[in-house]
Protein backbone atom coordinates (compact mmCIF):
# COMPACT_ATOMS: atom_id res chain seq x y z
CA UNK A 1 0.00 0.00 0.00
CA UNK A 2 2.63 2.64 1.03
CA UNK A 3 4.24 1.60 -2.45
CA UNK A 4 0.99 2.44 -4.33
CA UNK A 5 0.94 6.14 -2.37
CA UNK A 6 4.80 6.59 -3.36
CA UNK A 7 4.53 5.99 -6.56
CA UNK A 8 1.03 8.11 -7.01
CA UNK A 9 2.48 11.31 -5.36
CA UNK A 10 6.01 10.40 -7.84
CA UNK A 11 4.20 10.24 -11.03
CA UNK A 12 1.88 13.49 -9.91
CA UNK A 13 4.65 15.38 -9.12
CA UNK A 14 6.44 14.68 -12.52
CA UNK A 15 3.53 15.00 -14.39
CA UNK A 16 3.07 18.85 -12.94
CA UNK A 17 6.75 19.58 -14.01
CA UNK A 18 5.82 18.30 -17.18
CA UNK A 19 2.92 19.91 -18.03
CA UNK A 20 3.05 23.15 -19.72
CA UNK A 21 0.85 25.56 -18.13
CA UNK A 22 -2.31 26.95 -20.47
CA UNK A 23 -1.42 30.50 -20.79
CA UNK A 24 2.08 29.50 -22.64
CA UNK A 25 0.26 28.00 -25.22
CA UNK A 26 -1.97 31.24 -26.07
CA UNK A 27 0.25 33.69 -28.18
CA UNK A 28 -0.01 37.29 -26.03
CA UNK A 29 -1.97 40.02 -28.11
CA UNK A 30 0.22 42.60 -29.33
CA UNK A 31 -1.21 46.31 -29.81
CA UNK A 32 -0.40 47.68 -33.26
CA UNK A 33 -0.77 51.02 -32.25
CA UNK A 34 2.17 50.77 -29.29
CA UNK A 35 0.67 53.32 -27.23
CA UNK A 36 0.26 52.75 -23.40
CA UNK A 37 -2.52 53.90 -21.34
CA UNK A 38 -1.85 54.57 -17.59
CA UNK A 39 -4.01 52.14 -15.66
CA UNK A 40 -6.70 53.52 -13.18
CA UNK A 41 -5.46 53.18 -9.30
CA UNK A 42 -5.62 49.67 -8.85
CA UNK A 43 -5.67 48.17 -5.17
CA UNK A 44 -3.25 44.64 -5.16
CA UNK A 45 -2.65 42.36 -2.52
CA UNK A 46 -0.66 39.31 -2.30
CA UNK A 47 -1.25 36.24 0.11
CA UNK A 48 -0.09 32.82 0.34
CA UNK A 49 -2.36 29.62 1.08
CA UNK A 50 -2.37 26.61 -1.61
CA UNK A 51 -0.26 28.78 -4.84
CA UNK A 52 -0.07 32.48 -4.68
CA UNK A 53 -3.20 34.75 -4.15
CA UNK A 54 -3.43 37.88 -6.16
CA UNK A 55 -6.63 40.02 -5.58
CA UNK A 56 -6.70 42.99 -7.54
CA UNK A 57 -9.23 45.73 -6.75
CA UNK A 58 -10.07 48.38 -9.38
CA UNK A 59 -11.05 51.58 -7.08
CA UNK A 60 -12.05 53.55 -10.35
CA UNK A 61 -15.07 54.79 -11.98
CA UNK A 62 -14.54 52.95 -15.26
CA UNK A 63 -13.53 49.44 -16.28
CA UNK A 64 -9.93 48.20 -16.58
CA UNK A 65 -8.51 46.14 -18.99
CA UNK A 66 -5.04 44.09 -17.95
CA UNK A 67 -3.41 43.03 -21.45
CA UNK A 68 -0.28 41.38 -19.26
CA UNK A 69 0.39 40.06 -15.93
CA UNK A 70 3.63 38.67 -14.79
CA UNK A 71 4.39 36.73 -11.88
CA UNK A 72 8.31 36.40 -10.91
CA UNK A 73 9.84 34.25 -7.81
CA UNK A 74 13.56 35.24 -7.34
CA UNK A 75 13.82 32.68 -4.51
CA UNK A 76 15.26 29.53 -3.38
CA UNK A 77 14.00 26.47 -5.19
CA UNK A 78 11.30 27.63 -7.12
CA UNK A 79 10.99 24.68 -9.72
CA UNK A 80 7.63 25.88 -11.20
CA UNK A 81 4.92 28.53 -11.33
CA UNK A 82 2.13 29.92 -13.79
CA UNK A 83 1.12 33.10 -15.50
CA UNK A 84 -2.04 34.89 -16.53
CA UNK A 85 -2.94 36.96 -19.19
CA UNK A 86 -6.08 39.71 -20.36
CA UNK A 87 -8.06 40.47 -17.66
CA UNK A 88 -10.87 42.65 -17.71
CA UNK A 89 -11.92 44.32 -14.21
CA UNK A 90 -15.30 46.08 -14.05
CA UNK A 91 -15.21 49.59 -12.13
CA UNK A 92 -15.68 48.40 -8.31
CA UNK A 93 -15.10 45.48 -8.51
CA UNK A 94 -12.31 42.98 -7.44
CA UNK A 95 -10.07 40.00 -9.32
CA UNK A 96 -8.94 37.02 -7.56
CA UNK A 97 -6.67 35.48 -9.59
CA UNK A 98 -4.53 31.83 -8.35
CA UNK A 99 -0.83 31.17 -9.09
CA UNK A 100 0.30 27.73 -8.64
CA UNK A 101 3.55 27.52 -7.73
CA UNK A 102 6.09 24.45 -6.89
CA UNK A 103 9.23 24.88 -5.10
CA UNK A 104 10.71 25.26 -1.87
CA UNK A 105 12.45 27.96 0.05
CA UNK A 106 12.40 31.49 0.83
CA UNK A 107 11.63 33.82 -2.28
CA UNK A 108 10.39 37.10 -3.17
CA UNK A 109 7.15 37.68 -5.24
CA UNK A 110 6.74 40.47 -7.77
CA UNK A 111 3.49 40.93 -9.40
CA UNK A 112 3.41 42.99 -12.09
CA UNK A 113 0.07 44.17 -14.21
CA UNK A 114 0.86 46.18 -17.24
CA UNK A 115 3.00 48.83 -15.48
CA UNK A 116 2.43 48.34 -12.17
CA UNK A 117 4.31 46.62 -9.73
CA UNK A 118 3.17 45.09 -6.09
CA UNK A 119 6.32 43.23 -4.45
CA UNK A 120 6.13 41.00 -1.24
CA UNK A 121 8.02 38.07 0.38
CA UNK A 122 7.40 34.59 1.99
CA UNK A 123 8.23 30.39 2.36
CA UNK A 124 7.18 28.13 -0.23
CA UNK A 125 6.87 24.34 0.85
CA UNK A 126 6.10 22.15 -2.46
CA UNK A 127 2.73 24.27 -3.27
CA UNK A 128 1.95 25.97 -0.33
CA UNK A 129 2.66 29.65 0.40
CA UNK A 130 2.95 31.23 3.81
CA UNK A 131 4.47 33.80 5.35
CA UNK A 132 3.58 36.40 2.82
CA UNK A 133 4.22 39.53 3.74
Amino acid sequence: MRKKILSILVVGLVSLLILPTASSAIPPKTDNANTTKALPPLEITIRGGLGIHVLIKNTATTDVHISEMKLNLDGARIVWNTDSDDLDIKAGSTKHVIYVVLGIGATNIEVTLDTITQTASGKVLVWFVYGVE
